[in-house]
């Protein structure tokens, strides 16, 4: 019997899963690390604590009963996305990597802008923005020059663990799409942009597609995970890639919204669009793309009033927020904490909270960081598409609260579905490996094993009063995004 091993890399912990050629679940683990941030706009990770993790992990899952190391066919690793890591000839990192909270390369994404915006958005459809591995990449050059130099490559999170895996360099082409670097159609590297940015094209990685295989796993690699020498590592993807591959999404105009400590929604399409509005990139399947935007801490506000409280744990939380019923005592929150990319492209934006009252208590604040991140969503689309649509599929961490996705549905509006499998990153990062080494014949033969999921549709009597609401959300962003402008000037030096 053929397993199948995917990974991802997330914001706060690494997720491994263990499935049959089936795609039911034998095994799963999870290992929790830091961000530091060292100062204003900056946010970074120590690249030892992803393979630690994932060398706990994979050990964890791979020890358990019945469970033999050479029946493993294939590993596909996924990662957040919009990060710059160094490392030297040997892979071994130069410096913390910059992880996607990371905004302190605006003078540089602004560069970009200045110089070749409109060729940038002819070529890679995606406008500059201080998250993106190329400003980040051009920051380290001008202001940490002996690490510039000593770079033999820049790598994403998920391309670090590839390479810890196999020793191969090499960076999917998903994750290749906001780098600003790439042409949106072909995914290769854009000579003509790298050039433009002033950065040195030898220290860029191949682009591999997302199932490709990218290298088999070293003795060393093996002695550390639990792994078979041998086995194959797929070039893995973006995790919001690698999540709509476990939702099974193919068609132009397949939505999703994937709501964890960043709320990212997208749809998927048969063409690239180079607009430049949202967040383009290839997806998982050859000839699909995706348009994505997000609330870049869409569901991290919950996790955010946790440690302000220092008090219930979120599933402790969430119940609260559950039940308070729906009107019964409005707020509403800005959930745009640490300023928003697409389709807002607010370097400024912070979050806000209006209608505290005397009577607000924590089970009503609870309530209205949950709503939030679905009025964020809803607020997304519009901004994105022009309008939200009808139905989508819905995953990430919010989907582990039954309550919480109910109220999503609730609040934008639509008709939700949702997988059975509770990480459909590492279900996509699983099926993009089976898929590089054969296991499924194609897409549709992988997508044909996921196990149907349930559905969340609106509550009707609720309608009226969420309608109401957003208006309320949506014009409140309108009358203070000045405000919020003013306020981040005071904040920089």
């Amino acid at each position: 019997m053929a397993l199948l091993i995917g990974a991802d890399v997330g914001t706060s912990s690494l997720k491994v899963v263990l499935l049959d050629q089936d795609l039911r679940s034998v095994a799963q683990a999870r290992r929790e690390y830091s961000t530091r941030y060292p100062a204003h706009a900056q946010a970074e990770q120590d690249p030892d604590d992803w393979y630690r993790a994932l060398c706990q992990a994979l050990r964890e899952v791979l020890a358990g009963p019945g469970v033999r190391p050479g029946e493993v066919a294939a590993v596909g690793v996924d990662g957040m996305s919009s990060l710059a890591l160094p490392v030297d000839g040997e892979g071994r990192p130069l410096r913390p990597a910059m992880i996607w909270l990371d905004r302190r390369a605006q003078a540089e994404a602004d560069q970009i802008r200045r110089q070749h915006q409109a060729r940038q958005l002819e070529v890679n459809g995606n406008r500059a923005d201080p998250s993106c591995f190329a400003p980040k990449m051009m920051w380290i050059r001008d202001h940490e020059p002996d690490v510039y130099r000593a770079a033999a490559c820049f790598l994403h999170c998920n391309a670090y663990l590839v390479h810890r895996l196999t020793g191969t360099f090499c960076m999917d082409v998903s994750e290749a799409g906001l780098s600003l670097l790439c042409d949106a159609r072909s995914g290769a590297w854009a000579d003509e942009l790298v050039g433009a940015c002033g950065l040195d094209r030898r220290k860029l990685p191949e682009v591999m597609g997302c199932s490709q295989v990218a290298g088999r796993v070293t003795a060393r690699a093996a002695a550390e995970t639990g792994l078979q020498a041998g086995t194959p590592v797929v070039a893995g993807a973006m995790d919001n890639v690698a999540a709509t591959v476990g939702l099974g999404l193919r068609r132009d105009g397949d939505a999703y919204i994937a709501a964890g400590t960043a709320t990212n929604v997208g749809v998927m399409l048969e063409g690239p669009v180079l607009d430049g509005r949202g967040l383009l990139y290839h997806a998982g399947l050859p000839g699909r793309w995706l348009q994505n935007g997000g609330a870049d801490f869409g569901g991290a506000g919950l996790l955010w009033f946790r440690n302000v409280l220092d008090g219930p744990d979120l599933a402790a939380l969430g119940d609260m927020g559950a039940a308070v019923g729906c009107g019964e005592h409005p707020l509403l929150f800005l959930p745009y904490m640490v300023g928003q990319r697409a389709p807002l492209w607010e370097e400024s934006a912070s979050g806000v909270v209006l209608g505290i009252s005397p009577g607000t208590d924590r089970r009503h604040l609870a309530r209205m960081f949950m709503e939030s991140v679905a009025l964020g969503a809803r607020h997304v689309f519009e901004e994105l598409r022009g309008r939200a649509p009808a139905r989508a599929a819905l995953t990430g961490g919010i989907t582990n609260n039954p309550a919480w996705a109910q109220l999503f549905a609730d609040v934008t509006g639509m008709r939700l579905s949702l997988c059975a499998h509770a990480e459909v990153s590492t279900l996509g990062a699983a099926i993009l490996a089976g898929l590089g080494v054969g296991v499924f014949p194609d897409a549709d033969a992988a997508f044909a094993r996921i196990p149907p999921g349930t559905e969340r549709v609106p509550a009707e009597a609720d309608r009226r009063y969420y309608e109401a609401l957003y208006q309320v959300f949506a014009s409140t962003y309108r009358a203070v995004r000045g405000s919020l402008a003013a306020l981040d000037r005071l904040r920089r030096p």
